[in-house]
């Protein structure tokens, strides 16, 4: 009995022996956990890939229907690596020994280092480096932009509900090769002129392309003390003198006091030739350059008399003085002027030589600032008396007179020669 038993159990092993050779190709080698590989950078192209031998600790001998692996599979990148450590859903997962005999399929995991508390501490994750070949499509990183353009003021809009200070403001620097603007140019200084005209004149303001209009007031005498306010007046007057008068100086400081322009009235005999002219106003001719212009009153013959306005026209054109008369006939003498030269005017209405009160002066000035719409200019005549200012100061305050520019008589001399 004894014998049989030795037979068993030498016939049991032979067969044990033979079904682990007949098992052993059918099972999946025993997969060990690799340590995790950093990613290398490949700037080009490896030609000739080397394979990493993979060591273990208790190596598994070689059988005949062991799959071998490849060294190209094992140089993949760590995208491959991951790929093929996780198994499908259709690959069985390795089988290891529990020690009853029955095999356990489970995962391998890698070891994780552990803290010195004896918790289980994640690896820290390599992160990947960026190359210049890595950095397109979408998702790409992008450095953030920071303060790259000099001498450029960024952050300037203030934050909701925030309490930042208020951006500091720059101050302009000026522009050393910029052009500054020059100084308003003083008026011209036309004391030095050769021309009485403008020697003498008064400026006048911008007229605004308004038609021009002047009143001329000719000198009562004694009676110019009872004129009050007239350095007052809205606007600027002229005022004629008598070269004879006897107290020619004192008009002459009274009106230039009150901001008035002088004409001169010339003193002619009845009757006077043209010789009798040049040898007149030859002894007048200190007393005529004291104003802008020579008022020929309508006695002296001058506008009906040719041969005396050519000879007086030659005399004022070359002395520079403007002329005034009022129209007479054909207005002979005033044409003869403008041709010789002259810087001539007629007026054109006499605003209260017939005694007129304020009203009708006041349509007689409205009447006129219609005119001279249509002309070059009006220039006005009247005398210098308290009723007569009295008119210009109401007239004044109307709206006529926005539709012109009060002037000196000379502005208008000069714009209608």
């Amino acid at each position: 009995m004894a014998k049989g038993f030795l037979a068993g159990v030498v016939s049991g092993g032979f067969v044990s022996a033979i079904g682990v050779a007949l098992v052993s190709p059918m099972l999946p080698p025993v997969e060990m956990a690799t340590a995790p590989v950093a990613p290398v950078e490949v700037p080009a192209p490896v030609t000739d890939p080397v394979a990493d031998e993979i060591q273990t600790a208790d190596p598994v001998p070689e059988t005949e229907g062991a799959p071998k692996v490849d060294a190209t599979e094992e140089a993949a990148g760590p995208n491959d690596s991951a790929q093929s450590e996780q198994p499908s859903d259709g690959d069985a997962a390795p089988m290891t020994d529990t020690g009853d005999g029955t095999g356990n399929r489970e995962t391998s995991q890698p070891e994780q280092p552990a803290a010195p508390d004896g918790s289980e501490v994640a690896p820290d994750a390599p992160e990947p480096e960026v190359t210049t070949d890595q950095q397109s499509g979408l998702g790409t990183s992008v450095a953030p932009l920071e303060n790259q353009a000099s001498d450029v003021t960024t952050n300037r809009l203030p934050s909701i509900g925030g309490t930042d200070p208020a951006p500091e403001t720059e101050e302009p620097v000026a522009d050393e090769g910029a052009t500054r603007p020059e100084a308003q140019a003083p008026l011209t200084d036309l004391s030095t002129s050769p021309l009485a005209i403008e020697r003498n004149s008064v400026p006048a303001s911008d007229t605004e392309g308004r038609p021009l209009m002047a009143v001329v007031l000719k000198d009562m005498g004694p009676e110019r003390t009872q004129l009050e306010g007239l350095e007052n007046l809205p606007f600027p007057v002229s005022v004629i003198l008598d070269v004879n008068a006897p107290d020619l100086e004192d008009a002459m400081a009274f009106y230039r006091g009150a901001g008035a322009e002088l004409v001169m009235q010339a003193d002619l005999p009845s009757g006077a030739t043209p010789t009798d002219a040049e040898v007149n106003l030859q002894v007048q001719q200190a007393k005529l350059n004291m104003g802008v212009a020579v008022y020929m009153a309508p006695d002296s013959g001058f506008q009906t008399n040719a041969p005396l306005s050519r000879q007086i026209a030659e005399i004022l054109v070359v002395s520079g003085h403007g002329l005034i008369t009022q129209p007479e006939g054909l207005n002979t003498g005033h044409k003869n002027a403008l041709k010789t030269g002259v810087p001539s005017g007629l007026v054109f209405r006499d605003l209260d030589g017939d005694g007129q009160d304020n009203k009708v002066i006041r349509r007689f000035l409205d009447n006129a600032a219609f005119k001279a719409d249509q002309e070059e200019g009006v220039i006005l005549m009247g005398r210098a008396v308290p009723q007569t200012l009295t008119a210009l100061v109401e007239w004044s305050v109307g709206n006529r007179i926005s539709s012109v520019a009060m002037v000196p008589v000379s502005a208008v001399l000069l714009g209608g020669s």
